[in-house]
């Protein structure tokens, strides 16, 4: 509601302003806006290697940013664009339109208010993702996935090993236990909250346990992936050329990791082709989303059928 009744009081001095100018275009000062350093009608560009002294304000037009607005970028029935390069150190507001960054940098509260729609977020110098990043980005991911499974492989053998054998005798079984297992972590971490909260203590507790909690999903998530790599990587290596048994598992999990990662790293490739760059990222995360799922359940199947044999042992 306030959004609503700030952009009326904007329109109205809009109108009033521009039937007082003639001139479509022409810039002029409000007494009530000297915080905007210019005030227009119609179009405005902020071409490159220039700084305007504060705010800028655009009414009945967009307002395009290629160089940089000390201040609060403001359009009135138009948009806000921000090309690369341009730079916004205020807030980007447009009433009845779009704030588009197209590249460039906003440092304050992004925000839309049109008759149909009330978005609001916050950039604090956010940039949309360039394909550049996008690449850098997966490539990290890949890096880091091949440091991770290089540990577990040698330090979590047994674990891993008993989550290999599960997906690949129980593929079906684990992706269902994994999708309910996952569905069931909302409700666990609420009862760990109520759990906690019953007493004194235990309410400064909450977002230890709660931590704990999530930490060890990832555990668990990220190891059961490694597994689907594994598994992934005998299915497409056929046979290793390694002489050793560990480097032989080496080479099954490592092309298993990179043939994952290369859905991600040739999606992130056509991050400039919107169209194209969606549709392939949506298939990089349903893939994966399924192997995670899966390996997820693998997991929790192994340590479950690992229990009854730990308690005959000791029995016995």
């Amino acid at each position: 509601m306030k959004s609503i009744l700030l952009g009326a009081s904007l329109l109205m001095a809009a109108v009033s302003a521009q039937n007082a100018y003639a001139q479509h275009g022409e810039r002029f000062h409000v007494a009530g806006l000297r915080k905007y350093a210019q005030v227009v009608t119609g179009d405005l560009v902020i071409p490159a290697g220039t700084t305007t002294s504060g705010g800028v304000m655009v009414i009945r037009g967009n307002l395009d940013v290629y160089g940089n607005v000390d201040g609060a970028a403001t359009a009135i029935a138009g948009d806000v664009i921000v090309h690369e390069g341009g730079r916004v150190r205020g807030g980007a507001v447009a009433l009845m339109g779009h704030v588009r960054n197209e590249g460039g940098s906003i440092l304050g509260v992004i925000k839309d208010v049109g008759t149909t729609h009330n978005r609001s977020t916050v950039s604090f110098g956010g940039r949309p993702r360039t394909t550049m990043g996008s690449l850098v980005s997966a490539v990290v991911w890949l890096i880091v996935l091949l440091l991770l499974g290089t540990f577990v492989l040698f330090f979590m053998r047994d674990y891993f090993k008993r989550a290999v054998e599960v997906v690949t005798n129980e593929t079906g079984r684990s992706l269902f236990t994994g999708v309910l297992a996952g569905i069931a972590t909302v409700p666990a971490v609420i009862a760990i909250s109520i759990a906690l909260a019953i007493t004194i203590v235990g309410i400064f507790l909450i977002p230890i346990g709660v931590g704990a909690f999530l930490v060890a999903v990832s555990g668990i998530a990220i190891l059961g992936f490694l597994a689907v790599a594994h598994v992934a990587g005998i299915a497409i290596s056929h046979k290793s050329k390694s002489e050793t048994p560990a480097g032989e598992e080496l080479q099954y999990l490592f092309t298993g990791i990179l043939a994952f990662s290369a859905l991600w790293i040739v999606a992130a490739a056509f991050t400039w082709f919107p169209f194209v760059g969606s549709l392939l990222h949506v298939l990089a995360f349903a893939v994966t989303f399924v192997a995670v799922a899966t390996g997820f359940g693998a997991v929790i199947l192994s340590w479950w059928r690992s229990r009854p044999r730990k308690n005959a042992a000791v029995a016995v």
